[in-house]
């Protein structure tokens, strides 16, 4: 059985990281998937807490921190106030049907009332 390319049942938004929320994001309402992998999560370094795979469409402009510009901000589900730190960005699947992208991204808060997430969590 080969490998089919996710469902995108989400909707996010994301930011250049010298532009973070509330600035108005560079590309919006992407379609995503926000998953766990294999209920695996590999650490992020930069704020010792588990990374999340953020799962978007083929050529869709997300960036990590090998780009030149920077890694950017992931808000997922679009307009929910959780924010991601991208961590890392490659493609699944490159040259085969199925292909996708893959975002590994950890929870961000902008520090503050304003910038924590919001409770109950949507």
């Amino acid at each position: 059985m080969s490998f089919s390319i996710p469902t995108f049942n989400l909707l996010c938004n994301l930011w250049d990281r010298g532009s973070p929320p509330p600035a108005a994001p560079r590309v919006s309402n992407v379609p995503c998937n926000l998953a766990w992998g294999r209920r695996i999560s590999p650490v992020f370094e930069a704020t010792s807490s588990g990374c999340l795979t953020l799962l978007i469409p083929a050529g869709t402009d997300v960036r990590g921190p090998q780009e030149a510009v920077g890694p950017d901000w992931a808000e997922v589900p679009a307009g929910s106030k959780r924010y991601y730190a991208v961590a890392l960005v490659d493609d699944i699947g490159k040259g085969f049907p199925n292909e996708h992208r893959a975002a590994l991204v950890a929870a961000h808060n902008f520090g503050g009332a304003s910038g924590s997430w919001p409770t109950p969590y949507p």
